[in-house]
């Protein structure tokens, strides 16, 4: 009787020695899987809370200001514009009601996608003719507000 208990067990090891072994490895064949570009729309959200498509003027934080935008490669992964950085916060202090500005270039990137639309994520500002004023030290970069899922 006692060779019977050990039958299972020697089956069990057996089967763990052979079974389902590896035939060679995983077989690969054609080119890599390369990530696909979006196609859906492409939205910012200004400090608000609201969605635009290539806006015109945009407040994306409550530091930034941004006027006269012209879009290039909107819905690509790095949207690109040329504009002007208004200082909204000076107020009263500004002289003759103008507010100080200075031209820059404006990258939107990080796609964020949303069901079945994405959002720019992130904002960054270069002066067209450096440096930027000195009240636009720290506004060079700033992540933007996307909707939740």
């Amino acid at each position: 009787m006692r060779p019977r208990r050990f039958v299972p067990f020697a089956v069990l090891a057996v089967c763990l020695a052979g079974c389902g072994g590896v035939d060679g490895g995983v077989r690969v064949e054609g080119p890599a899987v390369t990530s696909v570009p979006w196609t859906g729309p492409v939205y910012v959200t200004d400090y608000y809370g609201r969605s635009w498509q290539r806006p015109s003027d945009i407040s994306p934080t409550p530091d930034i200001d941004l006027q006269r935008l012209t879009w290039r490669d909107w819905g690509s992964p790095r949207a690109r514009a040329t504009g002007v950085v208004v200082d909204a916060g000076c107020g009263a202090d500004c002289l003759d009601g103008e507010l100080p500005g200075y031209r820059a270039r404006v990258v939107l990137s990080d796609l964020v996608k949303r069901g079945s639309v994405a959002f720019y994520s992130q904002v960054t500002l270069t002066p067209v003719h450096p440096p930027a004023p000195s009240w636009a030290k720290g506004t060079e970069s700033a992540y933007l507000d996307v909707p939740d899922a």
